[in-house]
């Protein structure tokens, strides 16, 4: 989904963007915590996810009543239980983990292994193309038409901003790592604008309506994070613009799956976005597998362990 020396995609007018869509249905990091607590432990009392996740009562109780408003969870008597769709988010759960134990691994072994019944091998996420089969990477991806996201757009989701460096307070957790990059809506957002070819400051303003101190914090925190790097365009006056890094070309994983998401679960996001997998041509639908055995994979198919981590 990124456009590289690619003529301008096609505009979709009345469609909505998919991943903008699935941004604002899935929410912010502490969203994506609760889901990663029903999806991989399967947790459905409030009071095992206020213990295990050690946030206010007021922030929990929030985030469980967007994700009941988003159709992830339903209240069942006292228990939160995953929709279809909630437990069809193992696909960006993993996605978001592969991505942090790759990128973010010098800070520490994280508990969790991940095992595919079906050979009883570590399983390890890789999005494919449905025609070729081939692992889908961001450069082999062209986006032949496009909705675009607006302002107006926004969802009702109006939660102040989580504070990032706690997320692993209680446990350590590669998708928690992940979180911290790009954990809340506009860093999500941005990096979204990045992989549709945005580079230039007043294009990401444009077409997020996003306020400019909001979109340099967020730039700048992306740079300084490596996902970003700040080009010159022009001396006179200097205006830069910013390109993914190789770390931010590897997190397209996430993206990709939040896509692949949306176009299955979110209606008005199934004709947002036509990608051309460049490397047989065809229109891109990507499916999560296996990356040993190529196999596609689901929630049912993998065994989640947590393991001991040794100190010292």
């Amino acid at each position: 989904m990124t456009a590289r020396s690619q003529p301008t995609p096609k505009f979709l007018p009345g469609d909505r963007d998919p991943v903008f869509l699935a941004t604002d249905t899935i929410g912010d990091a502490w969203s994506w915590l609760i889901l990663r607590e029903a999806v991989f432990y399967g947790v459905t009392r409030f009071n095992a996810f206020h213990a295990r996740l050690g946030i206010s009562r007021e922030t929990l109780s929030g985030r469980l009543d967007d994700l009941r408003g988003g159709g992830l969870l339903v209240l069942e008597g006292s228990d939160y239980r995953l929709t279809p769709c909630g437990r069809d988010l193992f696909g960006c759960l993993v996605a978001a983990m592969q991505w942090g134990e790759r990128w973010c691994a010098d800070e520490g072994p994280t508990p969790l292994r991940l095992t595919h019944r079906r050979g009883g091998h570590a399983f390890i996420p890789v999005f494919r193309c449905v025609c070729c089969r081939e692992p889908v990477q961001a450069r082999d991806v062209a986006i032949d038409a496009a909705a675009r996201t607006s302002a107006e757009l926004i969802g009702a989701h109006r939660h102040r901003a989580p504070n990032l460096d706690i997320l692993e307070r209680e446990s350590p957790c590669a998708i928690a790592r992940t979180l911290h990059v790009c954990g809340d809506r506009w860093t999500s957002l941005v990096i979204r604008e990045c992989f549709m070819g945005t580079r230039r400051f007043d294009d990401f303003s444009r077409h997020l309506g996003i306020a400019p101190n909001i979109l340099t914090q967020r730039l700048d925190r992306l740079v300084h994070l490596g996902m970003l790097a700040r080009r010159p365009y022009q001396q006179r006056p200097a205006r830069h613009e910013y390109r993914l890094t190789e770390k931010g070309l590897d997190y397209y994983c996430v993206p990709l799956a939040m896509l692949t998401w949306a176009q299955r679960w979110l209606p008005r996001g199934r004709r947002g976005i036509v990608l051309r997998h460049q490397t047989c041509g065809r229109q891109l639908t990507a499916i999560l597998t296996c990356r040993r055995c190529a196999a596609p994979v689901g929630r049912g198919d993998v065994e989640i362990k947590s393991r001991t981590i040794r100190h010292g």
